[in-house]
């Protein structure tokens, strides 16, 4: 843990302060927390994501202190050094009161360099002191410049023991000597200013850029997904908070705030007296010097300050109205719990936003202000003296700063001693339970979440060139911190659908044996973090000949909120993936790629512009909706024959199989239509057709669909949108799908053709928007040159997809509920190390109004075996076949969606029907295809399964679709349409 502390604060200084360390979270290498050469994006703007901004109840931030004010308790009794956070806001606008700070609280030495970006994600300089926690920084305590009578129950801590425990005095004559220039300057108010110029220079809010969290929410715009940023912030525009609400944060901190010009001339100079006669250590900083303070990060703890602090009060006070300094204040200022500033406090305490705060609950948080989270050392707070005014953490001295706070409103006369009666005749408003940790942190959503790996693709979309122009004409430079909220295209009710049925989560360990003996070898890890050493403390030897290290799956999890999901019991190493699409406009609906943005993503690329570029799995006869798409486009017939016997290719060394099976067990031999080895998943047929095409006219299909990378054996990746399909050297295999694509590529081409043709590239963000005030609510409007292109673009002929759809229309009996659609399955066998087994397995599929691809595959060992519960290999027609068919009924369902006719074609008309290698068989008796319909030749004959009737009809009386031509019949010389 980084250190936050003052390093030159000693025992004797009033501002002494102690937090707790924690240690941090592990962190998995990965994608959206750490940055890596591998794949890993920084969400935080800090060294965490997803974790940290709280420590833990033993620890926390500062109190913020009493500031002004307080007749009833001894007068000053409630000064203080208040908040002290980093940075101020940004010069208000029309009247807002906008707060920013950057990235983080560093503490550098003693006092932090002001004005930079730079003011901190990381702390530099001493441990002592307070740790750091997620991205908080050095900021100088507050609060304790405080009567001891203040405190919550326990022995003061101000000033040093003398003899017989009474304080050491502190008479020397430099002291008095800057304490009497600090009244004088003070009472002599504003003339005394320019005297004292030189110790101007407190930053100005408008020196400073607006930090705030940005939201992500799902496309409701209500369920949020995860939030962004370094600091728990949201700011509150003091346009939206009744007056009411406001006097009541800050009664307890300075109850004459709006009759004085920044500082208390008669309280300084009480508290002086009572610091230099040995009293208890005073502060009368009043709100405008705590913000003053915290602007400009002062954590010296001097006379000297005092008089800079005054200053700087007075600067403010002459420049700013109160309203604006009272926005400044609330939103800079820790309320613990990890919350900065008003509007996150809260969510924290009440989970509503700020303008909704009652009262009462104001009260708890202006009481909080005090001191919001526990001075000690113990977690468990069991021998703990000062535990703040969390109720959570003492209720009783809560309730009674709660009192105070309201008392001290009726003094500013903002409420009658009647509203306050009224208030405390009500039950006392007890926050909502917390929880270090989750969303409780600045950032959250990213891990524990099955939408954390899309908080990446956010990533990408929102660093385009013309977003970060966009955004920097608005004066945003980094959009986590922006304070923007951006709402998804991925449907909440949609994704809670997938995750139910897709959802396991991993524990993987790493285990090392001898390569002959095959004994583990029990190994600890050197400081290096990677150097393995063995019992004898030398390291392992890395000779795989000797000792063979893999990490495997050791337990996993499948049950989530009292549900199973499709994977309970089955093998720990089985996992899956899926991602579903909008055809016609290509928003993301739901997508499954794992629990945790900062690990691998199984539907995904992992590693985009690094060296090495992963995330493929091979799609198999899943594919073959290219090939046959292709085919077509190469005037080749669906309705041309094939002889799918297995053979080697000349000059190849392998053969080319259907996995053990022939045409006889088809009912075709080797006259065989390429419509039919599509539904049948033959290879040898598509293996010739792209013979007979090239490989790279498939690949340009896949390409045209969506498809925008894939992988050769050597697991080198191609960006098929920056290299042409003819420079793609790939052999003509990748006609039933051997080489490796991404499952968001896949649901992206299926997609393509879902809308008869049309391409609308993939993307998870539907809009972004910049909150305002107007008419004092706030207000959320799009950020213009942000959001989605949705503008189609044709690339393949609608009569082409037309032949897709009538040939796998249905396919498989996978007639969906009230609704036809268009799916294929694909299933790609293990290594030869493990014959006979599979290792990946697909089924994608589609209706006019979404398009799903579905994956069952291996979580580490891409090309192992994958089996069910019983033992039995899976295959695409079970797993896979049942998440897909389940989630689309489903998400029907949940998305309203009406039943749409698929659009065929005219099932083998266009394209020549010449040009396969099949050898016909004699035409058998019609009466004998009645009684045995699978045996060669029979298969367009009445009484097939082929015909009317069957779910696998390729419908052979289609209709024109009446779009762009698609299903309309064009005839060729010497052919005639039907």
């Amino acid at each position: 843990m980084t250190s936050y502390g003052d390093p030159n604060a000693g025992s004797g200084y009033d501002d002494e302060q102690y937090r707790q360390s924690y240690p941090e979270p592990t962190q998995s290498s990965g994608r959206a927390s750490v940055p890596s050469a591998d794949y890993g994006y920084d969400y935080s703007s800090s060294d965490q994501a997803d974790y940290g901004q709280y420590s833990a109840n033993g620890g926390g931030y500062a109190p913020q202190g009493g500031g002004y004010g307080g007749a009833d308790q001894h007068g000053y009794g409630d000064q203080g050094y208040g908040q002290a956070p980093v940075n101020p806001p940004v010069s208000p606008a029309a009247g807002r009161a906008s707060v920013g700070s950057s990235a983080g609280r560093a503490t550098v030495g003693g006092r932090a360099a002001v004005g930079s970006a730079a003011v901190g994600s990381a702390s530099v300089g001493g441990s002592a002191g307070r740790a750091s926690v997620a991205g908080r920084a050095g900021v100088r305590p507050a609060g304790l410049d405080t009567d001891d009578e203040d405190r919550p129950a326990g022995k003061g801590k101000n000033g040093k023991a003398g003899k017989n425990g009474k304080p050491k005095k502190k008479r020397n004559k430099l002291t008095i000597a800057l304490a009497s220039v600090a009244v004088l300057i003070m009472v002599a108010g504003g003339g005394m200013i320019a005297f004292t110029s030189f110790l101007s220079g407190v930053p100005e809010p408008g020196q400073f850029k607006t930090q705030e969290n940005t939201l992500i929410f799902a496309s409701d715009g209500k369920t949020q997904l995860a939030q962004l940023g370094t600091e728990n912030r949201r700011i509150v525009d003091m346009a939206v908070l009744d007056k009411k609400i406001k006097d009541t944060l800050i009664a307890g901190e300075d109850q004459d705030f709006y009759n004085h010009d920044g500082i208390d001339i008669w309280g300084i100079a009480r508290a002086a007296w009572n610091n230099l006669t040995g009293g208890a250590t005073q502060g009368a900083s009043t709100i405008t010097q705590q913000y003053a303070r915290a602007a400009a990060q002062d954590l010296e703890v001097t006379y000297a300050r005092k008089l800079r602090e005054a200053v700087w009060a007075r600067e403010l006070e002459q420049k700013y109205t109160k309203d604006q300094i009272l926005g400044y204040y609330v939103n800079t200022a820790y309320f613990g719990r990890g919350a900065t500033g008003v509007g996150a406090a809260a969510k924290a305490y009440f989970n509503v936003e700020a303008e909704k705060l009652t009262i009462g609950q104001a009260a708890v948080l202006g009481a909080v202000l005090k001191q919001p989270e526990p001075q000690c050392g113990d977690v468990d707070l069991k021998d703990c003296k000062y535990k703040g005014y969390d109720p959570q953490n003492d209720e009783a001295a809560a309730k009674d700063r709660w009192n105070y706070v309201l008392n001290s409103v009726v003094k500013m006369k903002t409420l009658t001693q009647a509203e306050v009666d009224e208030v405390k005749a009500k039950e006392y408003p007890m926050p909502i339970k917390f929880t270090p940790g989750g969303k409780n942190n600045a950032t959250w959503g990213i891990k524990d979440s099955s939408t954390g790996p899309v908080i990446n693709y956010i990533k990408k979309e929102m660093e385009t060139p013309e977003v970060k122009k966009a955004l920097e004409a608005i004066g945003i430079k980094d959009w986590k911190n922006g304070g923007l909220r951006i709402t998804l295209t991925i449907n909440a009710k949609a994704q809670a659908e997938l995750e139910k049925r897709l959802y396991r989560e991993y524990t993987v360990a790493e285990g090392c044996k001898d390569a002959k003996t095959k004994k583990t070898i029990p190994f600890t890890l050197a400081e290096d973090g990677k150097t393995k050493l063995g019992a004898d403390g030398k390291p392992l030897s890395t000779d795989t000949k000797k000792v063979i290290c893999r990490s495997d799956v050791t337990a996993t999890v499948d049950t989530k909120n009292k549900v199973n999901s499709l994977l309970y019991k089955y093998p720990k190493n089985v996992t899956a993936a899926a991602v579903a699409i909008d055809p016609q406009t290509g928003g993301v609906l739901a997508y499954y790629g794992g629990m945790d943005g900062t690990t691998y993503d199984k539907a995904g690329k992992n590693g985009e512009g690094g060296p090495f570029v992963s995330g493929g799995h091979s799609p198999a006869s899943s594919f073959k909706i290219y090939t046959l798409a292709a085919a077509v486009a190469h005037d080749i017939s669906v309705e041309s024959h094939w002889d799918p016997s297995e053979f080697t290719p000349k000059g190849a060394k392998g053969t080319i199989r259907n996995a053990g099976r022939d045409g006889n067990d088809a009912g075709c031999g080797t006259n065989c239509t390429l419509a039919l080895m599509a539904q049948k998943s033959f290879n040898v047929p598509f293996y010739k057709v792209t013979a007979q095409i090239g490989p790279s006219a498939v690949v340009d299909m896949a390409k045209k669909a969506g498809v925008t990378m894939i992988w050769d054996d050597g697991n080198k990746a191609y960006d098929l949108t920056k290299t042409k399909p003819s420079s793609v050297p790939l052999g003509n295999h990748v006609g039933f799908g051997q080489y490796p694509i991404t499952v968001l590529d896949h649901a992206s081409g299926i997609a393509t053709f879902a809308a008869n043709g049309t391409y609308h590239a993939p993307h998870f963000i539907a809009k972004v928007e910049r909150k305002s005030v107007k008419d004092k609510q706030v207000v959320y409007t799009p950020v213009p040159g942000t959001g989605p292109k949705t503008k189609g673009e044709q690339r393949i002929e609608s009569r082409i997809v037309g032949e897709v759809n009538a040939v796998l229309k249905n396919y498989s009996g996978t007639r969906l509920n009230d609704r036809d659609s268009v799916s294929k399955s694909g299933t790609w066998q293990a290594s030869d190390k493990f014959k006979g087994e599979n290792s990946s397995a697909w089924y994608v599929g589609y209706t006019p109004q979404i398009a799903t691809a579905v994956w069952v595959g291996n979580y580490l060992h891409e090309s192992e075996p994958i089996r069910d519960p019983n033992g039995n290999k899976i295959g695409s027609g079970n797993l896979p076949k049942t998440i897909w068919t389940q989630f689309m009924n489903k998400a029907d369902d949940v998305l309203g969606l009406k039943a749409m006719p698929i659009e065929v074609g005219c099932g083998g008309c266009i394209g020549d029907t010449g040009v396969g290698d099949g050898k016909e068989s004699p035409t058998p008796d019609p009466n004998a295809c009645f009684l045995n319909p699978q045996q060669p030749g029979c298969e367009n004959q009445p009484g097939n399964p082929g015909n009317p009737g069957d779910p696998n009809n390729p419908n052979p009386n289609p209709s024109p679709s009446g779009t762009g031509g698609g299903g309309i019949c064009i005839p060729r010389p010497g052919k005639t349409c039907p």
